[in-house]
């Protein structure tokens, strides 16, 4: 403890507790600063936004390599300068990611019978 006490010296400390984030939030703000980044044509801010998406994933199933594929591919096409192909497909893909997440209700066919 100072030998003078302070503001921060008299204060118990505060926990700090991280609010609960939903995976798939997190996922589409990757998507939405990446998204930003590629339409205001910056391009440190737009492969560091795709690096972040690469480096999520995890390189164990066919789909995640599908994924680290178009990230490649959104990087090269950045180093090339072009930015307005990356954020039409970064787009695409966010709008995937929220069409996943409504799952649409189960109806069984009449016609077929439930196994």
């Amino acid at each position: 403890m100072p030998a003078f006490p302070t503001p921060a010296a008299s204060l118990p400390a505060i926990a700090f507790a991280r609010p609960h984030t939903d995976p798939l939030e997190r996922i589409l703000r990757a998507y939405d600063r990446a998204i930003w980044a590629c339409e205001s044509f910056d391009y440190r801010a737009s492969r560091n936004a795709i690096g972040t998406l690469r480096r999520a994933l995890e390189i164990d199933t066919p789909e995640a390599r599908s994924f680290d594929s178009l990230y490649a591919w959104c990087e090269a096409a950045v180093d090339r300068r072009d930015f307005v192909a990356p954020a039409r497909c970064l787009r695409a893909l966010r709008g995937a990611w929220c069409g996943g997440a409504e799952p649409r209700p189960f109806t069984p066919r009449l016609d077929r019978p439930v196994s």
